[in-house]
């Protein structure tokens, strides 16, 4: 996997906090340790967006239904005619 270099600025604790356990753990560096939190961040985020998917209205998920529905079915028409 390609990496891209960043710089970001950061709370000196933070960092400190980060030094130390790459201090005590063989193998981890800053950008390890940085790349995990954010992964963990990003699922956090995934995880509030399906959440507030699953929470909105009965009506509005029906109304997603019906028009996937009515894609579905065009995109499968377009396919079979093309057979």
């Amino acid at each position: 996997m390609s990496r891209v270099k960043v710089s970001v600025t950061l709370d000196p604790e933070l960092l400190e906090a980060v030094d130390g356990f790459v201090q005590g753990h063989p193998g981890q560096d800053r950008s390890k340790v940085i790349d995990q939190a954010l992964q963990q961040w990003y699922g956090r985020q995934q995880e509030i967006a399906m959440e507030a998917q699953y929470a909105q209205p009965e009506d509005t998920i029906a109304s997603e239904q019906t028009t996937w529905r009515a894609i579905r079915r065009t995109a499968a028409t377009r396919r079979l005619s093309r057979t």
